[in-house]
């Protein structure tokens, strides 16, 4: 993974933009939170993702997401489907499918249209705020069935160790190149 994002660093013209940034969930502040069908549930996350930006180009992505919930979770695929179980924080979000629709120095919006117009609060919505080192990534959706559950995502993450000291290399290495 390292040497993915040292390869686009150093491939990449000093003007260039492109990141490739791994990073790791905050277990103790990142939560899935369940709501609408019975009590209210929680389940914290555990794992880590890569976030792919191109603020010239303005777009972004998630890639190689290995994120698990505490537990399982009952979700709905589509209007009509039966119930599925998952753990898997890209299987219920769909994280390495969701479009980027803005992208900014401090914020990028997400959105999965799931063209479910009985349900359009099934679309995935999801945004990644920059603080500082860190990032704040919320997400809401609604399971497509009628009184569905609602699923909210509200996660803090942290670059995975060595990221940081990567990130200042390569900003040295693509100065001395131009």
């Amino acid at each position: 993974m390292f040497a993915m994002f040292a390869l686009c660093l150093w491939s990449a013209p000093a003007k260039a933009t492109l990141v490739a940034i791994p990073y790791e969930f905050v277990q103790n502040e990142s939560t899935v939170l369940i709501e609408g069908e019975g009590p209210y549930r929680y389940y914290s996350i555990e794992g880590q993702f890569v976030l792919n930006v191109d603020f010239d180009v303005g777009i972004a992505s998630f890639d190689q997401v290995n994120a698990t919930l505490s537990g399982e979770i009952t979700y709905w695929e589509t209007a009509g489907s039966r119930p599925s179980r998952t753990n898997n924080l890209d299987v219920l979000f769909k994280l390495t499918e969701l479009e980027s629709v803005y992208v900014s120095d401090t914020k990028i919006d997400f959105y999965l249209d799931r063209n479910l117009p009985m349900f359009p609060d099934s679309n995935i919505r999801l945004s990644v705020t920059f603080m500082g080192d860190s990032l704040n990534m919320t997400g809401y959706f609604s399971a497509p069935v009628f009184d569905g559950a609602s699923y909210t995502l509200n996660a803090t993450a942290v670059p995975e160790p060595g990221t940081l000291l990567l990130l200042a290399f390569g900003g040295i290495m693509s100065r001395r190149r131009s």
